[in-house]
């Protein structure tokens, strides 16, 4: 089904809640994840006007920052930009209600004075209250009277203050209008309002040529000239769908009008849309101008999990529990969770199961992104039964698990929370790939940043749900940066091991994915005789004896070992360096009285590798990362010279 069709079902579906107000941690009104009902759009305001039921000006009050509220809308209007006239038809900028602008302000009385002709009596007394006050002209004398404008809003000329118009054209103003039987003096929130202006402005038949609608299927009642911006908050006014105008070169040799492209009805746009926007400011997964949602087609449109979210914090956003036998203890005082085994086991019904819907769903996953400022692309979609959905989350998590670490927020008793690491078996978030693949962002608004993130999520969700592999060039990446330990700097400029160990065991998740086929084990494999795998062993043997020797003769002696420095080198040319390397080594042999351990280790690992393939000196692939780390494990289990393997947690909220 397409995603238009999954749109308007989920409307259906969850169209008792249109119109309900959501609140903020704070009780505050939250507009933008309101769900918005058809004809009606939002307006940031700052200006509030109290009226009587006779259209008399009571108060004005002006807000510290801008309110968002919900208020009726036209066509014409939702999608207004530019100098056009579109007034929205209840509240709106003062350049529609002050009379600043002459035409602005009578056509907007022209659509508030047919609105009420046809309104119910309640609501007919709070439209005409508004069209009399604003038909006397004198808002702007009476929000000068109460002293409503700043004084940066006055230019002063010949020692008078004179208010200008254009920097104050563009406020808000909404609307309290007080009667004696009236429960909802907001109106903004007033739902009797809101119903009378679907009843007035929903089109009642069908159109008289019986077209149809290009996405529903419906027959058009009202073919919609313009379609909702404002869509995505992040991108403006870009548009999903757009009806270009009839001048200038837009249809010549095609269409002679905008009607022969295709036909949309008006109330079934307004529902994809207002539905998409719900979705995104509800569930939307976004940097920059890109936004990922992901939705159940039901009436609870929440999905079982995230996707884009490491093992760790799904599991913990699902079940907090952690039994002892799922922990692995893998180093003197580092504890590993499964978590891999205890989302399969929540997802396929055997955790619990209260937090996973039994019935079948249908989950979608959209990605938006605006090309230019005025067009907001589809970039990827796809469609998927909840078990399918459930079961490639759970291939992507087993099949890109390791040794990884996140942190867990936990209460100290205070009224802040306390970041406490957790290590865990499982798969990295998006984020956390993006920095092993390109780093941390530069500081501030970094657009090129930016631009590889959103490629990078993309690109991660086309693997998970849409068969694809993972790209062999994003792993390379990958490999590379971790092949450089003292490319990874903290703010002094100084070897930052955590950052670097983080990008290791996020590469070595990566490279588990690539070379499913071959299937890696996650602990060392002794009998594994891969050129790569075997040099990466011999690498951290050499890496652990050097710094078993530095640590027993200063323990405060911290510094990168050859090993690491020579890491660059010797993905490249192997056997060369790894004789460099030895070379290097025999101070620290003598240190350790011969470090006869660790020689057997380096005798043990040479006689695994085929005829030639230890002096073959051409560059490893990214599998001796593999190697490398798990041989480092094994290395540090038992020793008193304890690898530091905390990370830091990136994880998007």
């Amino acid at each position: 089904m397409s995603l238009f069709k999954n749109l308007l079902e989920t409307y259906e579906k969850c169209k008792g809640a249109a119109g309900e107000i959501v609140y903020n941690e704070k009780g505050e009104a939250d507009a933008k994840k309101t769900f918005l009902p058809i004809f009606h759009t939002t307006l940031k305001t700052q200006i509030c006007i109290t009226l009587d039921g006779y259209g008399n000006f009571i108060n004005a009050v002006r807000d510290s920052k801008e309110i968002t509220i919900i208020i009726p809308c036209t066509e014409s209007s939702a999608g207004r930009s530019g100098s056009a006239i579109a007034a929205y038809p209840l509240c709106d900028q003062l350049d529609y209600l002050s009379d600043i602008n002459k035409a602005k302000t009578s056509a907007y009385l022209k659509g508030l004075k047919a609105w009420t002709e046809t309104a119910n009596d309640l609501v007919r007394i709070k439209l005409k209250s508004i069209c009399t006050y604003i038909d006397n002209r004198s808002m702007i004398s009476d929000l000068e009277a109460k002293q409503i404008f700043k004084d940066t809003e006055y230019d002063t000329k010949n020692d008078l203050k004179l208010l200008n118009n254009e920097k104050i054209r563009k406020i808000g103003v909404r609307f309290i209008i007080e009667t004696k039987d009236d429960r909802s003096p907001n109106v903004w929130e007033d739902k009797d309002l809101r119903q009378s202006w679907i009843d007035f402005i929903k089109p009642q038949s069908g159109n008289k040529n019986e077209l149809f609608d290009y996405l529903s299927g419906v027959n058009i009642c009202e073919v919609a000239g313009q379609h909702p911006k404002n869509i995505n908050s992040a991108t403006g006014n870009a548009k999903l769908l757009s009806c270009n105008t009839e001048y200038g070169f837009r249809f010549v040799g095609r269409f002679a009008k905008q009607d022969d492209a295709v036909l949309i009805d008006y109330e079934q746009s307004q529902k994809m849309h207002q539905t998409l926007r719900w979705l995104i400011n509800k569930y939307g997964y976004g940097i920059d101008s890109q936004t990922i949602i992901v939705w159940a087609v039901d009436g609870n449109t929440t999905p079982p999990t995230e996707p884009h979210k490491n093992s760790a914090n799904i599991f913990w956003s699902m079940d907090s529990s952690e039994e002892d036998d799922d922990k692995i203890k893998e180093a003197a005082d580092t504890i590993y969770v499964d978590y891999t085994k205890k989302l399969k086991n929540i997802f396929q019904g055997y955790g619990d199961v209260s937090k996973i819907k039994e019935h079948s769903r249908r989950i979608c996953i959209a990605v938006f992104d605006a090309a230019t400022t005025g067009r907001m692309n589809l970039t990827f979609y796809q469609e998927l039964a909840q078990n399918d959905y459930l079961e490639n989350i759970i291939k992507w998590h087993e099949d890109t698990s390791y040794y990884l670490t996140a942190w867990k927020y936990e209460s100290n008793g205070k009224e802040n929370e306390k970041p406490i690491s957790r290590h865990y078996i499982g798969a990295p978030s998006y984020d956390d790939i993006l920095f092993a693949v390109y780093g941390k962002a530069r500081g501030g608004n970094d657009k090129s940043y930016n631009t590889l993130k959103r490629n990078v999520r993309k690109q991660l969700l086309e693997c998970m749900f849409g068969n694809f592999t993972l790209p062999k060039s994003m792993v390379d990446m990958a490999a590379v940066r971790a092949s450089q330990p003292m490319s990874f700097t903290d703010n002094n400029g100084k070897f930052n091991s955590n950052d670097w160990n983080r990008g290791v065991s996020i590469t070595c998740a990566l490279v588990r994915k690539f070379y499913k086929k071959e299937e890696i084990k996650l602990a060392l494999d002794e009998t594994k005789k891969d050129r790569s795998y075997l040099y990466g062993r011999l690498l951290a043997v050499a890496d652990k004896l050097e710094q078993t020797a530095l640590y027993k003769a200063d323990k405060n002696d911290t510094r990168a070992t050859n090993a690491i420095r020579l890491m660059a080198a010797f993905s490249v040319k192997p056997y060369h360096t790894w004789l460099i390397l030895h070379k290097q080594l025999h101070p620290y042999i003598v240190q350790l009285k011969g470090a006869g351990y660790y020689l057997s280790v380096i005798d043990d690992i040479q006689d695994l590798f085929n005829d030639q393939e230890y002096e073959n000196n051409d560059p490893l692939s990214p599998l001796y990362l593999l190697g490398f780390s798990a041989q480092r494990r094994i290395l540090n289990k038992n020793s008193s010279v304890k690898i530091d393997t905390t990370q830091e947690n990136t994880e998007d909220n």
